[in-house]
């Protein structure tokens, strides 16, 4: 339906994984009579489209289902030689709700993908030409996971009293394969529980709301056996639980909240974070701040995955802990019809987990000695005068580690999209986006250095839609119009120019 995202740690609400921002998927629920809809796509690189969903929804019930396939050919992601790397997806989506009472609501979602996708091997062999570099091999990911979440909210008091009861899980598989042959398989599952409460109320002129919360995470992980089973096979259980206390408060034109949270884990040490914001509003201007701690606890592959050819876990490994701080003005222009924004943020990482490489190109993560630094400007205007929208941005981003640049983090990036729609049912648009010159690793034997240093490059799309009829539209979009040849990671090409072309239908 729409999507929120939260800038700056917010550790302090949700915990690990919440350590540079949140992004939160409102899912899309049926509305009014029932409602069908379908479209499909075709365009370059032998890529093809369907998906359809249906929606209906009273003041006491609602469904929501979808379901999604797609696949293409791909492009050859090495420099050399031109096997196609292609991929294949499936997904399919549930959302319903039920409301017995005005004040309840129960919801249950479920979402299942099935992936396929091809990649290439690097070359580590060091008597080969192309040692270093990616080439042509036939590898393949198959990843299956399933989420679903249950909730239960009330209120109560004229919403003086909130509350919500909330299981989530997530299931999940993954199989490579290298060469045609089994390399290594694992599969993990995450159980979390969460209670949620809050109370509003005022004095004089002020309004409070203090809200307290604890979830309960239950995480397993495995390799799967190729072959004989070994200990490296053991199911691993990780635990966590976490307590979050928050309070926030409105008085005319300003708003603050604090919020405070400590974590038990089985793996590693008890940590605490906290959120401290401000705002205030002054006509058309709002100036804004934030400060906060967060944590990254090592994902359960880096503790204990194991390939027998590329990587090993590190059990050992600590989690990554953050301070930061951010200060901001929003600016509405021309009756609210354009905002601009302007934000400088700083923040420092401890422990961070990077790659380190042992004998033979095993790889394994470990945690960094040293402190990374990370600070910027970041600029935004979002425009809809008449006919047009114009949304642009632009970052100029300082990140160090240990006082040298870290890699893929381009110091300027930007983009700008407009949109022309001279009519409610014609629309086009053009986009660009720009990212500057950045530092990557390299491992070639044969040069000196460990960095290679990535070229600026200019994306630039083309897109329209026209309403054909009421029930109708066509859409057509062209990707890197001007075909530019970049790499975002070292050695992996990227697609070149691509168009598509495709139909939305309502029943």
């Amino acid at each position: 339906d729409h999507i929120e995202i939260l800038r700056g740690s917010q550790s302090a609400l949700y915990g690990s994984d919440a350590i540079g921002g949140v992004i939160n998927v409102i899912p899309k629920r049926g509305r009014g009579d029932l409602a069908v809809n379908a479209m499909g796509e075709a365009g370059s690189l032998s890529s093809y489209l369907a998906a359809a969903n249906a929606g209906f929804g009273t003041d006491i019930f609602d469904v929501f289902a979808s379901t999604t396939w797609h696949t293409t050919q791909g492009t050859n992601i090495s420099r050399f030689g031109n096997e196609e790397d292609g991929a294949r997806e499936h997904s399919w989506f549930l959302n319903t709700g039920i409301r017995p009472a005005a004040n309840v609501e129960v919801r249950a979602i479920i979402r299942q993908v099935d992936t396929r996708a091809d990649g290439d091997p690097q070359d580590f062999d060091a008597l080969s030409p192309t040692q270093g570099f990616v080439v042509d091999g036939n590898e393949q990911t198959h990843t299956k996971s399933t989420f679903g979440n249950v909730q239960a909210e009330t209120s109560g008091w004229n919403g003086a009293f909130e509350a919500e009861l909330v299981y989530s899980f997530i299931d999940a598989t993954r199989f490579n394969y290298s060469g045609g042959f089994p390399a290594f398989f694992s599969e993990g599952h995450r159980d979390k529980v969460s209670a949620i409460s809050a109370v509003n109320f005022d004095t004089a002129e002020i309004h409070h709301r203090l809200t307290g919360a604890i979830d309960w995470k239950h995480e397993t992980y495995q390799n799967l056996p190729i072959g004989a089973p070994s200990s490296i096979n053991d199911k691993r259980v990780v635990d966590n639980t976490g307590f979050v206390g928050e309070y926030t408060l409105n008085v005319g034109q300003f708003d603050g909240g604090i919020a405070v949270r400590g974590d038990k884990n089985d793996n590693f040490r008890n940590a605490t974070t906290y959120r401290v914001q401000a705002s205030y509003r002054l006509g058309d201007t709002r100036l804004r701040a934030t400060a906060g701690s967060g944590i990254k606890n090592p994902t359960n592959f880096e503790l204990f995955g194991f390939d027998p050819t590329t990587f090993i876990g590190n059990p050992a490994l600590k989690p990554e802990k953050s301070v930061g701080w951010d200060v901001g003005v929003d600016q509405y222009l021309l009756d609210r019809k354009v905002k601009l924004t302007a934000t400088w943020f700083s923040a420092d990482l401890e422990d961070e987990i990077f790659t380190d490489f042992l004998p033979g190109f095993i790889s394994t993560p470990k945690n960094r000695d040293t402190k990374s630094k990370r600070q910027g400007l970041e600029l935004t205007m979002d425009a809809s005068i008449d006919a047009w929208t114009v949304d642009a941005a632009y970052t100029w981003l300082d990140a160090t580690e240990d006082g040298l640049q870290e890699v893929r983090r381009a110091p300027h990036i930007g983009s700008l999209n407009v949109t022309w729609a001279p009519t409610d049912k014609a629309s086009l648009g053009i986009g660009v986006r720009y990212n500057g010159r950045q530092l990557d690793n390299e491992f070639i034997f044969a040069t000196p250095g460990d960095f290679v240093s990535l070229k600026p490059f200019t994306l630039v799309n083309a897109y329209g839609t026209l309403q054909v009829t009421d029930k109708l539209q066509a859409f057509a979009r062209v990707e890197n119009l001007l075909d530019e040849k970049y790499e975002e990671v070292f050695s992996f090409a990227s697609p070149g120019r691509a168009a598509y072309i495709g139909l939305k239908m309502n029943f």
